[in-house]
């Protein structure tokens, strides 16, 4: 069994700046008659601050990467049916989501996103390519308080590839989110300069090696 270089870890540091300010209320609609709607959610415009809708057009603005149609194995396919919107989690959360690629959770997401979601331990093993990185980047993403400004999640990692690699990942997932930060830090570098970027607030999102 291969054993990892412990000088090699490199752990991901989320944190906020002081420029969050996410609304995840939802905004009173103006008085009046309500207007005719269609589906099952006759919910308010797609245009507030309100929380996930089904059948919002909110969907239709994203910009979805081209549809991935090589052919997936049995620890991809074989799932539960469940969709991203059943975990409840954040509209903008689910914009990055989509924006990935990713359609549906895969079976290692559908075990391990509600037990993380509700602030349990998970131990989990799938192989690569299987969508580990979601399974506890999401749930990690939606309990982010965007109201504190401090870090209040480190991510380890055994390799500096994977560092870099888990960083954008994260990134990508929460670019939506706005004002959560997202820092990459390895063996190797100067801890004087992770310690200033650490320290640093106001800024937009950034992943260094």
């Amino acid at each position: 069994m291969a054993t990892a270089r412990t000088e090699n870890l490199g752990p991901v540091v989320m944190g906020l700046n002081k420029q969050n300010g996410q609304l995840r209320g939802q905004t009173k609609p103006a008085a009046g008659p309500p207007a005719p709607t269609q589906g099952k959610n006759p919910a308010g415009s797609n245009q507030d601050g309100g929380g996930i809708k089904f059948g919002d057009d909110w969907k239709k603005c994203l910009q979805l990467p081209p549809k991935d149609n090589r052919v997936k194995t049995s620890d991809v396919t074989s799932t539960k049916g469940n969709e991203f919107e059943d975990y409840c989690l954040k509209r903008e959360l689910l914009m990055g989501i989509f924006e990935m690629g990713w359609e549906k959770p895969s079976p290692i997401q559908e075990e391990s996103i509600p037990i993380a979601l509700s602030g349990r331990d998970i131990l989990a093993r799938a192989k690569n390519g299987t969508g580990k990185s979601g399974a506890y980047l999401i749930p990690l993403l939606e309990r982010i308080d965007l109201k504190k400004d401090h870090i209040q999640a480190i991510v380890m990692v055994p390799t500096r590839e994977l560092a870099l690699q888990v960083s954008q990942i994260c990134i990508q997932l929460s670019k939506h989110l706005g004002g959560v930060k997202v820092m990459a830090t390895t063996g190797g570098t100067n801890l004087r300069d992770d310690i200033m970027r650490l320290d640093e607030t106001g800024k937009d999102h950034s992943a260094t090696s």
